[in-house]
């Protein structure tokens, strides 16, 4: 095996979200999770933290390495390997491998998502672009549902094609209830529904909640709901749950909080577009799945604008 760059087998981090320290304090032993090709989930204590390359967007709990690093860290280590983090030296020791990874002079990053009101004329303008970039060619969720076919009987109040279209269409509904039970049974519904690391419908919930971050849409109830099923109960893989626990703290990748900011104020289809499709390029069905979770959250805005109005 080759080695990687770096000073011997002390690997230089790129970058890393900048409460990651301040974490690893609190918890200073753990183990690997898990590793696959692009990177490698450590647990330590009650959270996960990520180690792999940039490449789909800089993770609210990522740790980021170049790609020739990463490939020689994860031909490395195996799951259940010890970690160790020093403080003094901001390095994460692996096992008695002698490898590690240095925080010292890496450069920290956040990527805050900030919330506004969105006019109705933007929120309009928004939609009609968004719907565009997802009709001009077919898409579908990893639940099955083919975007373009779910959004036209939508916006034509065409009746469910079935038991996901109905779920959905109640999703869409319970984000300003205040009906508990009601929310709940939906959340059951998408809380670990589909397949991946992530499941799609995880994915679809962290992009409704980008949406909620950025333009205020969800009920206290819904929130408070979605947050006890995520902390308390079991429903979804440990990286799911992960995302959704930091999605709930308003912390989200930064192809997300690009992709959210732009779909919530003034924008134009040349620069909304690239923003899209770098994030539906992301991952077999993670990225579509987000997407059309921010789909979700507009066309709930949408709805409660138009009540409003009543």
């Amino acid at each position: 095996m080759n080695r990687p760059s770096g000073t011997g087998s002390v690997l230089q981090a790129e970058g890393y979200e900048q409460r990651i320290p301040l974490l690893l304090s609190a918890h200073t032993e753990g183990t690997v999770h898990s590793v696959f090709q692009n990177g490698a989930n450590i647990r330590m204590g009650d959270w996960l933290f990520f180690i792999g390359t940039a490449k789909n967007g800089q993770l609210p709990f990522g740790v980021h390495l170049s790609g020739g690093d990463l490939y020689g860290l994860l031909q490395t280590i195996d799951q259940d390997d010890r970690v160790t983090w020093k403080p003094e030296s901001r390095k994460l020791i692996f096992g008695s491998t002698g490898w590690a990874v240095t925080l010292a002079e890496s450069t920290p990053f956040q990527w805050p998502l900030t919330g506004r009101p969105v006019p109705a004329d933007v929120l309009r303008d928004n939609l009609t672009m968004l719907a565009s970039i997802l009709l001009a060619q077919p898409m579908t969720t990893g639940l099955g549902i083919e975007v373009g076919e779910f959004l036209s009987a939508y916006l034509e109040d065409a009746p469910p094609a079935g038991k996901t279209d109905q779920r959905i269409r109640e999703l869409i509904a319970a984000v300003q209830s205040a009906d508990e039970t009601g929310i709940e049974a939906v959340l059951r519904f998408f809380l670990g529904r589909g397949q991946g690391l992530t499941p799609s419908g995880d994915d679809h919930l962290v992009g409704l909640l980008s949406i909620d971050k950025a333009a205020d849409i969800l009920s206290g109830e819904m929130r408070s709901v979605l947050r006890s099923l995520v902390e308390i109960e079991q429903l979804t893989t440990d990286i799911g749950r992960e995302y959704l626990l930091y999605a709930l703290d308003g912390d989200f990748t930064s192809t997300v909080v690009r992709a959210a900011s732009a779909l919530t104020e003034k924008t134009d289809i040349y620069m909304l577009k690239p923003l899209l499709s770098e994030l539906i390029d992301m991952g077999h069905s993670s990225g579509i799945d987000t997407v059309f979770g921010m789909l979700l959250g507009l066309l709930a805005l949408r709805r409660k604008q138009e009540c409003q109005k009543k």
